[in-house]
């Protein structure tokens, strides 16, 4: 209990070094995204300018669907599961939250549990669409907004 309380006030510290405050505060104005949750991601990604396209994001996250193709037969099936398992949780549990607050994100969310009927498949979606919104608001510096369809 001692080294989590350690490590704790370890991340609090840094998140309030010059070097990490900006990305902390960027990535804290969005729903779902706490001051923890904030400082781990500055950490776990660093500059995500180096990702020149949102795909190529999406992809070092591993939250894409895995393609299994044939010919001119193209199938969807789980994700790649590529980068960190933790983010990719955190990113799940912050889009739970953000669907409350976000209607852009509740209705992307309604509408994929209409079509394939799995509330999982749909927040994974969520969490994809949330993680590229924290990159457009890194890339571009300025705080999230909320209901901004793209």
């Amino acid at each position: 209990m001692v080294k989590k309380k350690e490590i704790l006030k370890k991340l609090k510290e840094l998140s309030k070094s010059e070097r990490y405050k900006e990305g902390v505060e960027l990535f804290y104005s969005t729903p779902g995204i706490g001051k923890l949750t904030a400082i781990r991601l500055v950490l776990e990604w660093g500059d995500l300018s180096r990702f020149k396209r949102k795909e190529e994001f999406a992809d070092f996250l591993g939250i894409v669907p895995g393609e299994y193709s044939t010919g001119e037969t193209e199938r969807k099936g789980h994700i790649t599961k590529q980068g960190n398992a933790q983010v990719r949780s955190w990113l799940v549990e912050a889009a739970w939250i953000a669907i409350r607050y976000d209607q852009v994100l509740l209705k992307k969310y309604r509408d994929i549990c209409k079509r394939c009927s799995s509330p999982k498949k749909a927040i994974v979606a969520v969490a994809r669409k949330l993680a590229l919104r924290l990159r457009a608001v890194w890339l571009n510096k300025i705080p999230y907004v909320i209901g901004v369809i793209e």
